[in-house]
């Protein structure tokens, strides 16, 4: 857990109240607030140049939807990771995402699982830089394009429904040393089966995928190592 934090200062139109909770959350999600800080009303109000109110507020929506934990006589912290956590999320998501990969593989065309490839290249080469965010990113957009190309609109909801917290447990995933390259490689699986048009080896490569990061960080005590 580090010491100390930086966000950035606010202007613009929208509600300052609105503008604190989106600014906190994506510190949250991003992990640039990691699970167990102290959030000091005051030192986030300095850093977001407004006043303490709004920050009030913003921390009362984001304890309602289960990122910051506020604790009696002690203060408001970001809410810990629990591998209960993890571990019922990527459940969820091997069945989801393995269902979308196996809806998917029909109905995508040369041109659009070609463009997929190029991200999958992509995330190599940001890989083989040291370029971590990157290649995440580009990783990703295969689980995006899967979701979006199964055309259930109920799946999508509920992947909706899941993506924020998502969004922290693979940022702690993608701190595990050798975990995005290992992700690389299994994204190439789930592609190769897609580009044969074989559904059902679709989804069990999508599955196998994230049953491996769920066991990397289930042996990472949840945790994963800073740097």
């Amino acid at each position: 857990m580090r010491d100390s934090y930086q966000l950035d200062r606010l202007d613009g139109v929208s509600s300052l109240k609105d503008m604190a909770h989106r600014a906190i959350k994506e510190a949250i999600l991003t992990l640039r607030l990691e699970p167990g800080t102290l959030l000091v009303e005051s030192e986030l109000a300095q850093q977001l140049g407004i006043s303490k109110t709004p920050v009030r507020d913003a921390l009362q929506e984001l304890e309602r939807e289960g990122f910051v934990t506020r604790i009696l006589f002690k203060g408001t912290y970001v809410t810990d990771v629990t591998m209960k956590d993890v571990t019922e999320v990527f459940q969820l998501r091997a069945v989801l995402e393995g269902l979308a990969a196996r809806l998917a593989a029909p109905v995508f065309t040369q041109q659009e699982l070609d463009a997929i490839a190029s991200r999958l290249d992509a995330a190599e080469r940001a890989w083989a830089a040291g370029d971590v965010p990157a290649c995440s990113l580009h990783g990703q957009a295969l689980h995006e394009a899967i979701i979006g190309k199964a055309d259930n609109q109920r799946l999508l909801l509920i992947n909706r429904n899941l993506d924020e917290h998502v969004r922290r447990f693979r940022a702690l995933s993608d701190r595990i040393a050798g975990r995005l390259g290992k992700s690389i490689a299994e994204h190439r699986r789930v592609l190769a089966a897609l580009y044969d048009r074989d559904g059902e080896r679709a989804e069990q490569a999508m599955r196998q995928h994230l049953e491996s990061v769920l066991q990397d960080l289930t042996h990472s005590g949840g945790q994963a190592p800073a740097g």
